[in-house]
């Protein structure tokens, strides 16, 4: 098998091949993943999967991160989620997905969220904590994944290789020639750019660029959990999907339209060192500016501040870019088969961390069935 794309995406279809006992080729264009896999939270969200197919991929992927983190030497935190309900209307949306076993998420009153996470109890009315949650650093977890692929004798990661052709059977990059039974090609927001035989059924694509922030700990704070509120549960389909979210979007829609407009959803997560990781907005289009909106910044830094009762000092800011349908649906993956043999699979919901590992055998398995012997 050869995997086009060194982002998650990639790495997941690559270590699935390798359980299969299949041989591998990983190419990517750079010299180090340096996209959206790198840019992210670390944050694997499994709690927040919309029900049925997507949670039992969700689940699916947490045993191989767990499986393949152990293998791999990554830093792995398991302490969960914790969403921080400061009105009525959010405790509702918790209460009904509190109540899914299988997802693993459990209510928390006031007095426990704050013995949980180190923030100020005042507007606290309660909280969820989602038990499955894991957190990894994705600045490391990500290279960590293509360094075991690579010290397998039977994979071969071959970097600053850039793919300018495909046909059924066989890669051409530079002077590099792959030949392959099948072939999986994962370009994250560079799908743009790929050969023309590789375009069709991606027509639904768009980008979507998010603002993020690296900032200083509070003084001595560990934050084992993943700490988001409820500006999130408007988004993730675990949540916005429930009957009582409604008037949780009719009331933002009334006070904070502005994180509506901007897609914002406060989220939280530290690394291994202390720094924590803030996010982030949500916009949408084919063409992105390059500048970022200090108004932006300062909503996601004011709204933290609050959240922690404390003074941040920014670190870095960027932007994170990844491959959508402008959020329309509950679509976690495009997957497109242009060309014989060969798939095109995306990541158009943002959470390519939390899912890609239960996708793979998905897309190995129709895939295979189909693939020369």
């Amino acid at each position: 098998m050869a995997v086009v794309g060194a982002g998650i995406v990639g790495l997941a279809h690559a270590h699935e091949a390798r359980r299969r006992g299949l041989s591998v080729i990983l190419l990517d264009r750079d010299e180090h993943p340096v996209g959206a896999s790198v840019r992210n939270f670390g944050h694997l969200f499994f709690t927040s999967a919309a029900s049925g197919e997507p949670l039992e991929c969700a689940l699916r992927a947490r045993e191989r991160w767990l499986e393949l983190g152990q293998q791999a030497g990554i830093w792995m935190e398991d302490a969960g989620t914790v969403i921080v309900a400061r009105a009525q209307d959010e405790l509702a949306v918790l209460e009904s997905v509190a109540g899914d076993a299988e997802r693993g998420g459990r209510m928390l009153s006031a007095a426990e969220v704050t013995e949980m996470v180190p923030i100020p109890a005042g507007g606290v009315v309660g909280g969820f904590h989602g038990t499955h949650d894991l957190r990894v650093d994705p600045r490391s977890a990500v290279a960590a994944l293509a360094a075991l692929l690579e010290s397998d004798p039977h994979a071969t990661v071959v970097w600053q290789s850039h793919v300018h052709d495909v046909e059924p059977g066989v890669i051409h990059a530079h002077d590099l020639m792959v030949e392959a039974e099948a072939i999986i090609i994962c370009p994250g927001p560079d799908y743009r750019h790929l050969p023309p035989s590789l375009r069709p059924g991606l027509e639904p694509l768009t980008l979507c660029q998010l603002q993020m922030l690296r900032v200083s700990p509070p003084a001595g704070r560990r934050y084992r959990n993943a700490l988001a509120t409820g500006y999130s549960l408007v988004r993730y389909p675990a949540f916005r999907d429930q009957p009582a979210a409604q008037a949780l979007r009719q009331r933002l829609e009334r006070e904070r339209p502005e994180l509506l407009e901007a897609g914002i959803h406060l989220l939280i997560t530290q690394l291994p060192e202390g720094d924590l990781i803030i996010g982030d907005t949500h916009v949408y289009g084919e063409t992105l500016p390059p500048f970022g909106h200090e108004r932006l910044y300062r909503i996601l830094l004011d709204e933290a501040r609050a959240l922690l009762g404390a003074d941040l000092e920014v670190r870095e800011r960027w932007h994170g870019i990844y491959p959508a349908t402008n959020g329309a649906d509950n679509q976690n993956f495009l997957v497109a088969a242009p060309l014989a043999g060969v798939r095109v699979v995306q990541n158009v919901a943002g959470i390519g961390m939390t899912l890609s590992f239960g996708q793979a055998p998905i897309v190995m398995d129709e895939l295979l069935a189909v693939a020369p012997a």
